[in-house]
């Protein structure tokens, strides 16, 4: 898959999805299949997505990182994602103008697909008409009855059900960042741990004990991941992503991980000194390692 980040990109003869993609959930994977299933016949696949500024973003949350984005679609996913960036200067362009100046004229759409729901379905329809590509509308994907979408997500976990948010996703909810040094007070109990950094405007499941699974060269590697503040450790306020991975050593440090989110453990607890916290994240582990043994 070719990964386009700017905005200086041409192509001719293409079938688009686009959209925000945020969490690359099972609707999103709808439009994605049903891009690829018109692309067989020698049109290259393409899929649109925005990535905002964070200025504009202010206080929203998101599912996916473009990062993420890129690893989610990367199998089994578009010939070409194009990561559109939406910034102070552009942010007002008419959806006609960006039809028009980006599908239409740069990418030379020959079909674009879209979720039947997407907010500006009927402005797309005129489109169509006008600039002779063919659009054509997924189907909304509902799970128990009810529409799944990024929203829907959002709400399950914030609400802590990770299992249902997994089920919407069709993936675990995936965290992807640089292993970042953090004070090593792990290595002195012979529990090292990878501190995962984050963007500031990925929504993080509620704080607690996850079971992980982290890809580390191409390798599953199962482990406990504590997500939050660490009273145990400092009183300082802000939220790390600390993985105790089972069965691996090695240097990280510097490295992009991918991280699986797959079952919530137990909440933050407060512990009396650090071999506290090691018998309770051996307690972890002996509850944890058969669940993730099978996936």
């Amino acid at each position: 898959m070719k990964y386009i980040d700017k905005k200086n990109f041409s192509m001719i003869n293409t079938c688009v999805a686009f959209g925000d993609f945020d969490g690359v959930h099972i609707g999103h994977r709808a439009v994605v299949d049903k891009m690829l299933e018109l692309s067989k016949q020698d049109i290259t696949s393409v899929v649109v997505s925005f990535e905002y500024d964070n200025a504009l973003l202010e206080d929203k949350k998101v599912l996916s990182t473009e990062l993420e984005k890129k690893n989610l679609l990367s199998e089994n996913g578009p010939e070409v994602l194009i990561s559109y960036k939406i910034d102070e200067q552009n942010k007002d362009i008419p959806i006609e103008s960006f039809i028009k100046e980006v599908i239409v004229d740069k990418l030379g759409a020959k079909f674009v697909v879209v979720g039947a729901q997407n907010e500006n379905i009927n402005t797309m329809r005129e489109c169509s008409k006008e600039y002779g590509y063919e659009l054509v509308e997924c189907e909304t994907v509902c799970v128990d009855n009810e529409s799944v979408s990024s929203s829907s997500i959002m709400k399950q976990i914030i609400d802590g059900d990770v299992k249902k948010a997994n089920e919407l996703l069709g993936h675990p909810y995936l965290l992807m960042g640089e292993v970042m040094h953090g004070k090593a007070l792990g290595r002195t109990v012979g529990m090292p741990t990878a501190n995962l950094g984050y963007e500031q405007h990925k929504l993080l499941p509620n704080h607690g004990v996850y079971g992980t699974i982290t890809d580390i060269d191409g390798s599953d590697v199962k482990g406990l991941t504590n997500i939050g503040k660490r009273p145990s450790v400092d009183n300082h306020d802000y939220v790390t992503i600390e993985t105790f991975l089972l069965d691996f050593s090695g240097d990280l440090y510097g490295k992009i991980l991918s991280l699986e989110i797959h079952a919530f453990i137990r909440g933050v607890l407060k512990f009396n000194s650090l071999d506290e916290v090691k018998a309770q994240v051996n307690n972890d582990i002996e509850s944890i390692r058969s669940y993730l043994d099978k996936l």
